[in-house]
């Protein structure tokens, strides 16, 4: 019963807040005056009677604040005056907050940065329903180091698989590709789609925008036109027409039917893909030697009853009774089953590099933290006065806190707001430079600041208000309030004990700025040497770009292929801007196959005992375009064919380790003997030079050559050596192309210093994002020292006025000040260089792909480089601590 007069009496205190005051006022004048009426039937005058009833009540203002807090609504108009109060002393500071508000931004913009990029990549779920119930089903490759758990899976497995699981509902499987889209006066152009099964978006949960996905039925030969797009080619190819289903979508040559169109988050989220036809299964896929043929993605939909821990152990199970029941391909192998979000995580390898990124923002925002709260303690005791006199007028201790937490909570919130506002433009400018490949180009559009990033905002905004208020709130409740005003008038000179906790965080500025700047410096250090590593052949003035033949006529048809090429080659030959042209199977830093292979006189006992090594088929010329030396023996010529005797070449790296003390030309290999009908075994007729397959790569991997026209393929690259600047040649690189096949499309033109460079963007993004935060960090070291300084030397202005009215010489008081900084500096870069030394060996197990070289001289220059910012920091105050006059210093307090 006692709750709701309770609740009455707050709400009467807060909407009639005027006449409450009012009413206090009236009853505490009247026990004044009733005392005062007392003691004035005692015998004492009417002044001295009113002057004894004051003194005996004690200060009006304190009885006023208990009555407030009896009432409940203290804490509602204190607060309302705290944040008014804060606003205005702020505002009487312009430097000190804009500097505060500044140095929290950058701390909390680049927290916001990075945590955008890591909820896009790491936390960002599938587009679909029920996301944590979609999941992916991988074969295990017993022999791939890299990535055992994510093989693709056999057309033979998945019908096993969905035949004998019985842990999901359904499953579906997907082979992703890229298509040749032409027709109806549209430009062939490369893009990419996929095969799927039937049930594929019955297993995703995702729904059309317009139209429907595939029936029952579709997915068998000659039923198999329909095609389901994607939003981005419904909008770039038939500008969003509504009335699009019904109409042809022509892919590699064959018209497909349009029945839907699927929302534009699927397409970006699903490898890229913008349009999805259906998979047929042939009685050719399911031959004995087709089960070794990985080329699907399957995806399952997991029951409502089952956990993931539940349905892995059943496919294994599975996989294990595969790999019995078909040795030859299948023994070994396994299966993985993992949720989609984590597939995408795992397969991007990311992690590692978004978890250095994590610290490293942690420690800017650590910095930041310091820094701000030693700005805070050093403004906070030139207030001593003002303390010491509300404390006297009743101001409580927990008052007096709150009031300094209010001012560091406008403070976050101000620098939380302009860290969002930093934070969006440096995302952009981060995401531009994601572009090497079409993958990356969808995830950049998916990622940016989104709820999940606005709370954790608003969170540390508020945490760091805490950290940065809780040790000025924390000095000021424990000092006396007479002690205080005292000190404040007797002008003596500030105890050093005083200090000691900005001594501290200076000190742990210093520290976390070397070892961030030590760990930016290694990726940095990591990146430039791979940009200046040698790459085993000269990339300028060379143009390259991919043709994948696509049409009836070129499926299987190895003479048309061939033949496409040769005419290609000769209308590039033929161009006068051209110096040298040539074809690959795949480009150095894109990426190459891999291919086992018996040596002569060194037989094995089993095809999985036969060694492997990278493997390209090029046409002849291609060495010579490249500028790749010959070392021993000749180039492929035309006369290497079909029906000539197999020939190969290899590189140095396969010399030196199966040949290492004879001549390699002359020798034989067997090359994929278990793929190619036959053993035919190739003479070695050539050794080249050792060309690297990844930016800083310090001992190639061996390479087998072949030749093109024994070994034609439809999808190949055209590498081209201009005389001029080889984007010029971009245009009639395309028109040979259609001249000699129209229908076909060309894709990733780019020089080949760009396919360089965008084999380790990556690499670049994480060191100029690195570098940035070790330079911001460092400023706001170099800020932090500065400032406590300044505030040291303002707090024995007076001392040092005596000292130089005594005769101190103006070089000793800088010594004395510079001393003072140089204890403080030496501290910190001993605190931080003993942790830098452990660096390299931390980051390198972290980042296993990280080339960490000459790491004492990196350790030694970022050392030096911390301990200079951080002396010349100390040596602007100091210096302006020589140029005090005596007599004003003198006068100073």
């Amino acid at each position: 019963m006692r709750f709701l007069p309770t609740v009455r009496l707050f709400l009467s205190t807060v909407f009639r807040h005027a006449r409450v005051e009012d009413e206090m006022d009236e009853e505490l004048r009247s026990h004044i005056e009733n005392r005062t009426a007392d003691l004035e039937r005692e015998g004492l005058s009417s002044p001295e009677a009113a002057r004894r009833a004051r003194i005996e009540f004690g200060g009006f203002q304190k009885f006023k604040e208990q009555c407030r807090e009896a009432l409940g609504a203290s804490l509602i108009e204190t607060l309302v005056q705290d944040v008014r109060y804060g606003l205005r002393t702020l505002r009487k500071s312009p430097g000190f907050t804009v500097v505060a508000i500044l140095t929290l931004a950058l701390g909390i913009g680049a927290s916001t940065t990075v945590l955008s990029v890591v909820s896009g990549l790491i936390l960002r779920k599938p587009p679909v329903r029920d996301p944590d119930g979609l999941l992916t089903i991988n074969s295990k490759d017993p022999a791939n180091v890299f990535a055992a758990d994510r093989s693709h899976v056999s057309v033979a497995d998945y019908l096993d698989w969905r035949a004998q699981a019985t842990d999901f509902s359904s499953i579906a499987a997907a082979n992703f590709d890229s298509f040749t889209v032409s027709g109806g006066g549209v430009t062939p152009e490369f893009v990419p789609g996929a095969w799927v099964s039937a049930n594929f978006f019955q297993v995703m949960q995702i729904q059309p925008v317009i139209g429907r996905t595939f029936l029952p039925g579709e997915d068998q030969a000659g039923k198999d036109q329909a095609v389901v797009i994607g939003t981005q080619l419904w909008r770039e190819e038939f500008a969003a027409d509504p009335h699009v289903l019904g109409g042809s979508l022509e892919v590699n040559g064959n018209s497909h039917t349009i029945v839907g169109v699927m929302p534009d988050a699927f397409s970006q989220y699903d490898s890229s893909a913008q349009f999805w036809m259906p998979l047929v299964i042939s009685s050719g896929d399911l031959a004995p030697a087709q089960r070794g043929v990985r080329t699907l993605r399957v995806f399952g939909r997991l029951k409502s009853s089952e956990s993931v821990a539940e349905a892995s152990a059943e496919m294994t199970a599975i996989a294990a009774r595969l790999a019995k029941a078909h040795p030859d391909t299948n023994k070994g192998w396994g299966a993985n089953v993992m949720t989609e979000q984590r597939y995408m995580v795992s397969d991007w390898n990311v992690e590692s590099a978004l978890f250095i990124l994590m610290i490293a923002v942690l420690l800017v925002l650590l910095i930041a933290c310091a820094n701000v709260a030693s700005m805070l303690l050093a403004r906070n005791s030139s207030r001593t006065q003002e303390f010491s006199i509300r404390a006297v007028l009743g101001a409580g201790r927990w008052r007096l806190a709150r009031q300094l937490l209010t001012e560091s909570l406008l403070l976050s919130i101000s620098g939380g707001a302009l860290g969002i506002c930093l934070a969006y433009w440096s995302l952009r400018a981060i995401l531009t430079q994601f572009n090497w490949n079409a993958i990356v180009l969808a995830t950049a559009q998916v990622i940016g600041i989104d709820s999940r990033v606005l709370i954790f905002t608003a969170a540390i905004s508020i945490l760091v208000a805490i950290i940065v208020g809780v040790a000025p709130a924390v000095r000021v409740s424990r000092r006396d309030p007479g002690e205080r005003l005292k000190q404040a008038g007797r002008g003596t000179t500030t105890a050093p004990q005083r200090h000691r906790l900005q001594r501290v965080l200076v000190v742990a500025q210093i520290a976390l700025s070397l070892i961030l700047l030590t760990t930016a410096g290694l990726f940095v250090e990591g990146f430039i040497h791979e940009m200046r590593a040698a790459v085993g052949f000269n990339s300028q003035n060379v143009l390259t770009a991919s043709v994948n033949l696509r049409g009836l006529e070129y499926y299987g048809a190895a003479q048309r292929q061939s033949s496409f090429y040769q005419n290609l080659l000769r209308k590039m030959q033929e161009s006068p801007e051209a110096e040298a042209a040539a074809l690959t199977s795949s480009l150095p830093f894109d990426g190459s196959d891999s291919m086992r292979f018996v040596v002569e006189g060194h037989p094995v006992s089993k095809p999985a005992a036969q060694p492997s090594s990278g493997y390209f088929v090029v046409s002849p010329g291609y060495f010579k375009a490249l500028h790749i030396p010959i070392l021993q023996g000749r180039e492929f010529t035309s006369s290497d064919g079909p029906r000539a005797s197999p020939v190969a070449i290899v590189d140095a790296a396969f010399a030196r380790r199966y040949f290492p003390d004879e001549n390699p030309v002359g020798r034989h290999l067997l090359i994929d003997s278990a793929g190619r009908p036959g053993e035919k075994w190739s003479e070695i007729v050539g050794v080249v030079g050792d060309v690297n397959e990844i930016l800083g790569q310090e001992r190639p991997r061996p390479h087998i050559f072949e030749p093109f026209l024994a070994h034609p393929q439809g999808d190949m690259s055209v590498v081209i050596r201009t005389h001029g600047a080889p984007t010029a040649f971009s245009d009639s690189l395309r028109h040979a192309i259609w001249a000699v096949d129209s229908a076909q499309a060309i894709s990733k033109v780019k020089t080949m210093d760009r396919v360089i460079a965008d084999s380790g963007q990556g690499d670049n993004i994480m060191s100029e994002l690195m570098g940035g935060f070790a330079f911001i960090a460092l400023v706001m070291a170099a800020a932090g020292i500065y400032g406590v300084l300044s505030y040291l030397v303002a707090q024995r202005t007076h001392e040092i006025g005596i000292r130089m009215a005594l005769g101190a010489e103006r070089r000793k008081v800088l010594r004395l000040i510079m001393r003072n900084g140089g204890v403080l500096i030496a501290i910190g870069v001993g605190v931080g260089g003993l942790v830098s030394v452990a660096l390299p060996q931390v980051v390198g197990a972290v980042m296993s792909g990280l080339g960490i070289h000459e790491w004492g001289i990196l350790v030694a220059g970022t050392t030096l480089t911390v301990a200079i910012v951080a002396l010349l920091a100390s040596y602007i105050p100091a210096h302006r601590a020589t140029r005090v006059d005596p007599m004003v210093a003198l006068r100073h307090e």
